[in-house]
């Protein structure tokens, strides 16, 4: 397992370097991995995903620093560093789950309107865009939007809304 650097605001600068440090480290490993320097590639796999993973917890304890520190101007480069390990292991996710398409590990469900032309053989193509501009017609000044989140990112919403929300209260406080 990793050994971070303690998440204190005196550190912070500390622990952006650190970051940077941990993501170079992973890309070198990711590297010998594709070029199979190492004599046993399995292990190189094993610490990737020791790393993965412990990504993926600092990431939750740097969430949870900022959101206890984020009145302090010095918790904005804990929460750089935050959004850069957050990128990057989004990425890497990413890159993981392409690699299982391309080995078809992993198939995305067909659409109800690919199912339905490949059952009946006929394209019902028009028939949906018709029903959905109805649909559309029916409630015109009304629009849906469907966003899919993580768990993680959820949580993060909320605890964000969260603190938008004491905010305005304690600034009607001091206003009175």
């Amino acid at each position: 397992m990793m050994r971070w650097v303690p998440l204190e605001l005196d550190r912070s600068s500390e622990i952006g370097f650190q970051v940077d440090t941990v993501i170079d480290t992973y890309n070198s490993l990711q590297r010998q991995l594709i070029r199979r320097e190492s004599s046993d590639s399995s292990q190189i796999k094993k610490a990737l995903e020791v790393l993965r993973h412990s990504f993926a917890n600092r990431l939750e304890e740097m969430t949870i620093f900022y959101q206890e520190n984020d009145l302090d101007p010095r918790s904005g480069e804990v929460e750089a560093a935050r959004l850069k390990l957050k990128r990057f292991l989004h990425s890497v996710e990413s890159s993981c789950a392409e690699r299982d398409l391309k080995t078809e590990a992993f198939m995305l469900p067909l659409s109800p309107e690919h199912e339905m032309t490949k059952s009946t053989g006929k394209n019902h193509g028009k028939e949906i865009i018709e029903a959905r501009k109805g649909e559309e017609e029916a409630g015109s000044d009304m629009v849906t939007l469907r966003v899919v989140l993580t768990e993680e990112e959820y949580q993060e919403i909320l605890a964000r809304r969260e603190a938008v929300r004491q905010l305005k209260l304690n600034a009607m406080l001091y206003e009175q």
